[in-house]
């Protein structure tokens, strides 16, 4: 539908070139391996600005996926559109198949890792 906003869930693909140490706003200093990361999200207030907002790159770090992406290269974007929040249900199946950090992009919820 057309005006309408589109709300859901989203899984960011994200590959880190080299191992390194990264300060993530109040986590503080988190080590980060090279490789390939998976960071899910929801945007319950619309898709597409959210998604752009990780496109272009905060000028200023909001989230903690911000600091991430500011030396990490964003390769890929899953949606899932819905009207419900699946987010940490999607992080917690994740992480029971993954490896995580802990604490990482989960500060507004029980969930270790997202």
């Amino acid at each position: 539908m057309q005006g309408k906003t589109r709300k859901g869930s989203y899984i960011l693909v994200i590959n880190l070139p080299l191992k390194q140490s990264i300060k993530v706003g109040g986590l503080g200093e988190i080590q980060f391996n090279a490789g390939w990361y998976a960071y899910v999200g929801s945007a319950m207030g619309g898709l597409k600005p959210r998604l752009l907002h990780y496109i272009r790159g905060p000028e200023k770090p909001h989230w903690h996926i911000d600091y991430l992406l500011q030396v990490a290269d964003l390769r890929d974007i899953v949606t899932c559109e819905n009207e419900v929040r699946t987010e940490c249900k999607t992080a917690q199946v994740m992480m029971s198949q993954l490896e995580y950090v802990p604490g990482f992009g989960c500060s507004d919820c029980k969930y270790k890792s997202h």
